[in-house]
This record gives structure tokens, C-alpha cells and sequence, in this order.
């Protein structure tokens, strides 16, 4: 029943979030009163949409975004590409539209699941509750990304075609206090004991982890520190792995995996080249490769190099190898990391620099750095300290879930970066365009600046 659900569920998602909202009960298909009068049934739709995720949404975005930024080259000719490579997307670029389409269907499952599961009379209180707040975890992760690449987006909270259809783009704040809601809400009504394989479904400090990255995006230093206190308090995800083991499946700091079907994570098939002298689609950038301390031992156990040989002349291009695996069979799998304890120390740092807390500041640093085999930061001060930071999120988390788009964003430092290393860089590419098919099916919305 499991494998049926899934097959539904992803049948619907090709048709793009705006056709599924107009979708009628499927024939010969299990109906929406049937799937959540059942336990089981409820929990493969649930398992759907955190199956979206890691296969739909986030090979494309962790590669388009990293292309789109100082992380990623790209050795395509394709059109699409090209326009991430210059940070110059068109109204009409096909993977723009697939992102945004991939969210709103993973936030109009949400939404489903949420409207059905709330008036099922067939679930037991308890199922009812987990349902219900991984759901609202689910739907704050999307509109998470949805708000830092598009600005102002419509904020859907029910499945009504008629509505959904004229949604006006909501402000920011109004998007952020939704995600904030929902967080809260999935925080208290989740336990911290995880259902199903590993670490595959959330759990409170899921939500709590998710809690402290928005908090710190909003500058809401106290909170931010509040809830990565929680997390890294909470005793789950200690010790820290050694760097070569982060990304496998049975790790110890992982706090949220998507599961993977065959134990290799889509978007590490995407960035592994096929051999060590194949041609890397996406091999990163000679900037961010210097960006590693010498003795960094990410450097070495998170960068893979391939050799390639064209016409006698031999180059290496270096590509992202977080995962290892990029087909099944191994003997370690791998599932798709997205949230873990790392994170949740460097934002309890900068939280902490900012409230001028920065001995405490500095030791949260310096556990990320010890890690990775280095000395204790020489940060002096506060400006030098944050400057550290941001240079240790950079090592740490780049290639996962666009990290340096959004930290480049937070911080303001976006135009100066990207505007020095790319010729094509504007002001206005800090937002992704809305999608022009999005604006010819819904009139209301406005499109960003630059765009038009």
C-alpha cells in the first residue's frame, strides 16, 4: 500500500502545483477519505512529501543555487544553466518554474493532509498529532525556501482551488510568522523519539533546529541562541562525527535525513563525476576551493578531484564530495542530510558574538573547528569573530540547501561578493524572478523588480 500511495502522490506532482490543486478525485486510485481513515495509508502520504523533497526539490536547487552563487561552475552548454552560471534568469527558465512548482506541491500536500487529517474520526489521537505537526514542519521548510528566493510569495494555507488561484503575494514578515507558527506548533506537538528508519521523519529538535536558523535570520540573536541551546543541549547528536562519516545514514549529528530508496542521495549522483577522470558536471569554484585552510581535513574528505585528459593536456577539476555514493549497491548508505548539529553551533556562535557573548562565542567556534583539525580561532573581537563565523559556515555547509545564498543574503553582503566575482551580477538577482506561467495563470501576482 505503501508503494501505491507514493505512486499516486508522485503521478500528481508532474502535473505542477497549480494543475493538482484542479485535480478531481483520481479513478481507480484510493481517495483522500480513504487514504486518512487509515493509519498506514496517512503515513505514506506523509512519507510522500518528504520524499518530494529529496528527490524532486533539492538536487535541483543545492545545484542550481550553487552555480547561481561563487560555489559551483557548470560544464553544460545548456541555456538554463548558463543563465544560473551569469545570475541572470529569465521569467520563462525551466528550473526556476520547477523549484517554485516543487514547493507549492509539497505545501498543497501539506495543506491536504492538514485539512483531512484534522476532521478524521479513524486515526488515533496520538497518530493525529504527529501527522498533523510533521505536516506543519514540512510546510515551514518550504515556504522557508520559498521566501528567500522569490521575496513576497502567496501564503496558501488551504487546498481551495478558487482562492489559491487569486492569492496576492503576502510581505515577508507575514511568510516568517507563518513559518514561525508552524514551527512552534510542530515543536510542541512532536517528541524527541524518531519514527521510521533513522532520522528520516522529524522530531521536536527538528523543529527546534529549524526554529534557530529562522530566528537567525530574522536577527533575533536571543532566540536564535535560545533554540540552538535546546538542541545541542538536548545531548541527542553528541559527539560530533569525524568529518569522513557526517553524511552517512547512521550518523551520530544528524538531526533531520531524508530517506533515500537505494542509499545514495540524488544530488550527490548529480555532483560525483562517473570516475576519477570523468568530466564533473558541476565542479566548484577555484574560490571556493582556496577558501580552506591548508589543514582543514574537509578539504581533503569533502572535495573529490578528477583528473581529465582532453588532447593530451591534462586538468583537474574539483567537485563536491560530501556524498560518496552516486548509485546503489554501497556498503554505506547515505541518506540526504537536512539538518544537523554543526549548523546548530555556528548559529548558537553568531547569535552569541552578536549579544556580545564572545568567549562563549569563540568556544562554539572552535568545537567546529577542533573537528575539522584545526587551532582555536585568533578571532580579537567582535567584527573579527563574526568574520570567522561566516567564514566557518562557508567550509561547512556549502553545497547543502543553499547555504551561502541565504547567509550572503542575511548579512547584506550579497552585492559585494557576488558583484566582485561575477561581471553579470546585479542587484535585483538577490530574488529569483516569479515564474512568467505563474503570473499568466494567476493575474494578482507581481512580479520582482529587474524582471519585467
Amino acid at each position: 500500500m505503501k508503494r501505491y500511495i507514493f505512486l499516486l502522490f508522485i503521478g500528481l506532482l508532474a502535473l505542477g502545483c497549480k494543475k493538482l490543486i484542479e485535480t478531481g478525485d483520481p479513478k481507480n486510485q484510493l481517495t483522500t477519505d480513504k487514504v486518512f481513515a487509515d493509519s498506514t495509508s496517512a503515513t505514506a502520504a506523509l512519507g510522500n512529501l518528504y520524499a518530494q523533497f529529496e528527490q524532486f526539490f533539492e538536487p535541483n536547487f543545492t545545484t542550481s543555487i550553487g552555480v547561481y552563487t561563487d560555489e559551483l561552475n557548470v560544464t553544460s552548454t545548456a541555456a538554463n544553466d548558463k543563465e544560473f552560471l551569469q545570475s541572470r534568469l529569465s521569467v520563462t527558465n525551466s528550473t526556476n518554474l520547477t523549484l517554485w512548482q516543487n514547493l507549492y506541491t509539497i505545501i498543497y500536500g501539506c495543506n491536504d493532509l492538514l485539512e483531512n487529517v484534522k476532521v478524521s474520526v479513524d486515526l488515533p489521537e496520538s497518530k493525529n498529532t504527529q501527522l498533523i505537526s510533521e505536516a506543519r514542519f514540512l510546510r515551514a521548510y518550504a515556504y522557508f525556501y520559498l521566501v528567500n528566493l522569490y521575496g513576497r510569495v502567496p501564503l496558501l494555507l488551504s487546498t481551495n482551488a478558487k482562492s489559491n488561484r487569486q492569492a496576492v503575494q503576502n510581505d515577508q514578515a507575514e511568510v516568517y510568522q507563518q513559518i514561525i507558527t508552524d514551527l512552534q506548533a510542530a515543536k510542541q506537538g512532536l517528541t524527541e523519539v524518531y519514527l521510521g528508519p533513522g532520522k528520516t521523519r522529524a522530531n521536536k529538535w527538528a523543529a527546534g533546529a529549524m526554529l534557530a536558523r529562522v530566528y537567525l535570520n530574522q536577527k533575533n540573536w536571543t532566540a536564535a541562541e535560545n533554540e540552538a541551546s535546546q538542541v545541542i543541549g538536548s545531548g541527542l547528536y553528541l559527539p560530533l562525527d569525524p568529518v569522513a562519516d557526517v553524511f552517512k545514514s547512521g550518523n551520530k549529528e544528524g538531526i533531520l535525513q531524508f530517506w533515500t530508496r537505494q542509499g545514495f542521495a540524488a544530488s550527490g549522483e548529480i555532483l560525483l563525476p562517473a570516475s576519477d577522470t570523468s568530466l564533473p558536471a558541476y565542479p566548484i569554484t577555484d574560490m571556493l576551493y582556496a577558501s580552506f585552510e591548508a589543514a582543514d581535513v574537509r578539504k581533503s574528505n569533502w572535495i573529490g578531484a578528477s583528473i581529465v585528459t582532453t588532447a593530451g593536456v591534462s586538468e583537474t577539476y574539483h567537485y563536491s564530495a560530501k556524498y560518496k555514493n552516486r548509485e546503489a549497491g554501497s556498503g554505506s548508505p547515505e541518506y540526504l542530510m537536512a539538518l544537523r548539529l554543526s549548523e546548530q553551533y555556528l548559529i548558537r556562535a553568531e547569535a552569541r558574538a552578536w549579544l556580545g557573548r564572545l568567549p562563549e562565542a569563540k568556544e562554539d567556534l572552535n568545537v567546529i573547528r577542533h573537528r575539522a583539525g584545526l587551532l582555536n580561532t585568533t578571532a580579537g573581537n567582535q567584527q573579527e569573530l563574526l568574520e570567522a563565523i561566516a567564514q566557518e559556515r562557508r567550509v561547512e555547509l556549502f553545497n547543502e540547501w543553499g547555504a551561502r545564498f541565504i547567509d550572503l543574503k542575511r548579512t547584506g553582503t550579497i552585492n559585494v561578493v557576488l558583484g566582485s566575482y561575477k561581471n553579470t551580477w546585479k542587484p535585483t538577482a538577490a530574488w529569483f524572478p516569479i515564474p512568467q506561467s505563474e503570473i499568466n495563470y494567476n493575474n494578482k501576482l507581481i512580479q520582482n523588480l529587474g524582471y519585467n
